[in-house]
């Protein structure tokens, strides 16, 4: 890891670059990516973006989740399938795993209900991930590992890609860092992959060609690839031939981290990273993590959304990242941050400090968010990716709900104007707005962190407000650990029917 330069100064565009920009939509196809006998896709062949639901133009929707630990019995995993519409959800779930042919089965998904599906299919592995393929577009699916170290959460993806990313690694106290390669299609995928530790950029022969077998999960530990106690550990993996799709799983073991966290990949980079779930206290430690696997020197402004206005964004922050490196922003120790919550927006900048435009440049960065919460001698650390560029959404779902003990979300305006927000749930009755919640004000550039009652605490959720935001839900990390985990909502591509009647 290079030393970190920081600038400050004052800049009235950065703040037209962090809160306009939002409205700038990336030019991006239908999100689904369905996977015929042939395994050839069913659209075209675009690198895959943030989730969404409700693709305008789909009809059908397939979710494809990063994958779960199946052979240890302290372990389990889930795939829930949310239905937020009044007509029941067909469908089918494929399991796929390292060794055995995939295996397939028959769902249905009743109006205005979940389902929650064995993450394994009843294999024993190393790791076994699922596709869900279902004849409705506003269906929300995301995959839960239950774990002694702390439960979660973690998206699916709406297709394969050919290039995933991951930021944050960590092996330091050897802490696991493990990557989870899953190829559903017929054919062989080819891969390269490289890792970036604060040494620099490492290719090893032995990452070069990986063959992704067909309809198989490949599995890769970082710290059996001399990358083991690495504090900083960014990996790149990319297709020669083929898309596959990425996730990471983690379990930290020291060094300031404890815990375990999962995670979807990142199937791009991006000229912005929204974060809702900013937090200054005594008992938190904060980072950036910010990867540059291209092959120039970017720059990028830190903006910490309070709905303070203008003072917010009088001297932003400006970090140079090296090519191909990492930078660290540990965010807990800059002093003009107070305590409290607030929002984080990430913004890649010109030599001329003005926002870069995907027309300029087609590769930026990747952020991740870490957080870590000390009680005692007790600590749990989560990580999450922010809200890429052109995904910052009026209508968010949380699929699975929160959980009963402690679980909320919080909400950030990714605009200069106010808000207005609606919470909805999803049960026998429909979609019903929650008492209380049906006219919440959200200042511009401001955050706000939502409990919603026990009693719909683990339906499906749905977030409505008349301006683009970004939603991320915090959850309890179970078994009585401390901290919780953090994972992004999922945001409407196109309106639901039944949430704009109500029905």
């Amino acid at each position: 890891m290079k030393k970190i330069e920081i600038r400050f100064f004052s800049a009235v565009v950065l703040l037209v670059a962090a809160l306009v920009a939002s409205f700038v939509v990336d030019n991006r196809s239908d999100p689904t990516d369905e996977v015929g006998e042939s395994g050839e896709s069913q659209v075209s062949d675009v690198s895959a973006t943030m989730p969404e639901v409700g693709a305008a133009a789909q009809s059908q929707s397939a979710w494809f989740c990063p994958g779960v630990p199946a052979n240890d019995k302290t372990v389990s995993g889930e795939i829930l399938v949310a239905n937020s519409t009044e007509t029941p959800i067909n469908g089918k779930i494929t399991f796929y795993s390292t060794d055995k042919k995939p295996v397939s089965a028959l769902l249905v998904i009743q109006p205005f209900s979940q389902g929650v599906f064995d993450a394994t299919g009843g294999r024993r592995d190393r790791f076994v991930s699922a596709v869900v393929e279902l004849d409705n577009s506003f269906a929300a699916v995301e995959q839960r590992i239950v774990h002694p170290a702390g439960d979660s959460v973690a998206l699916c993806a709406n297709r394969p890609s050919d290039k995933w990313f991951f930021a944050d690694g960590f092996t330091g106290a050897d802490s696991t860092f493990e990557i989870v390669l899953t190829n559903p299609y017929p054919d062989a995928t080819v891969v390269d992959i490289s890792f970036v530790t604060a040494e620099g950029r490492r290719d090893p022969i032995s990452l070069k060609g990986v063959v992704l077998e067909p309809e198989s999960v490949y599995s890769l530990s970082m710290g059996d690839q001399g990358a083991r106690n690495e504090a900083v550990l960014a990996v790149a993996i990319r297709a020669t031939t083929g898309r596959f799709v990425a996730g990471k799983m983690q379990h930290f073991l020291g060094r300031g981290r404890l815990g375990y966290s999962s995670s979807l990949g990142a199937p791009t980079t991006s000229r912005q990273w929204w974060f809702a779930d900013g937090q200054k206290d005594i008992d938190v430690d904060e980072q950036l993590v910010v990867f540059n696997p291209t092959d120039n020197d970017k720059s990028v402004s830190v903006a910490f959304l309070t709905g303070a206005g203008d003072e917010v964004f009088r001297e932003p922050l400006v970090l140079t990242i090296p090519a191909g490196r990492v930078t660290i922003l540990a965010t807990s120790s800059l002093p003009a941050i107070t305590d409290g919550r607030y929002g984080i927006v990430v913004t890649s900048i010109n030599d001329d400090f003005v926002a870069a435009s995907s027309g300029e440049d087609r590769e930026f960065v990747v952020v991740e968010h870490v957080l870590s919460r000390k009680v005692a001698k007790k600590t749990g650390t989560t990580v999450s990716f922010g809200v890429p560029s052109g995904s910052p959404s009026k209508t968010w779902t949380i699929a699975g709900g929160l959980a009963t003990a402690g679980g909320q979300f919080i909400v950030a305006n990714t605009t200069s104007v106010d808000a207005v927000l609606k919470v909805s749930s999803v049960g026998p009755a429909g979609v019903v707005a929650l008492d209380g919640l049906e006219n919440l004000g959200l200042g511009s550039s401001a955050v706000l962190a939502i409990k919603i009652p026990a009693t719909a605490a683990n339906l499906q959720l749905i977030i409505e407000s008349d301006v683009e935001i970004v939603v991320q839900r915090e959850l309890s990390r179970g078994h009585d650990l401390v901290g919780h985990s953090s994972v992004l909502a999922l945001p409407y591509r196109s309106s639901n029917p039944a949430v704009e009647t109500g029905e």
